[in-house]
């Protein structure tokens, strides 16, 4: 069974050094018009990545229910050129771990894990 959330986006912040550029971006996660939780993305374009317009990619859902809250952590890359995400879960609270391994797909605002 898959899971589907759409990202609402609240920040994005683009940060230069001198090995290339770190963009971060966070915002909230619903489920069905639900706000199940908060997400934070970070995108590392360095040596290697920027000739493909591409990026390494970390995002971490941190859902709202829980003290810790449950997360689900994604590792994978987004494509500037079209915009997508592709990757796999690389870490969940145990809730959620039955998700690890799984392929997601990041679809404009549509996270697809499963």
């Amino acid at each position: 069974m898959s899971l589907t959330y759409n990202l609402v986006r609240d920040c994005l912040n683009n940060v230069d050094d001198a090995a290339g550029r770190w963009q971060i971006e966070g915002g909230k996660v619903f489920q069905k018009d639900k706000h199940v939780a908060n997400y934070s993305s970070i995108k590392r374009v360095s040596c290697g990545t920027a000739e493909q317009n591409t990026a390494q990619l970390w995002v971490t859902l941190f859902f709202l229910k829980g003290k810790p809250p449950e997360n689900i952590t994604l590792h994978g890359s987004h494509d500037f050129n079209s915009g997508g995400e592709i990757g796999s879960v690389s870490a969940a609270s145990s809730a959620f771990a039955a998700q690890i391994g799984k392929q997601f797909k990041r679809v404009v605002n549509t996270l697809t894990i499963g």
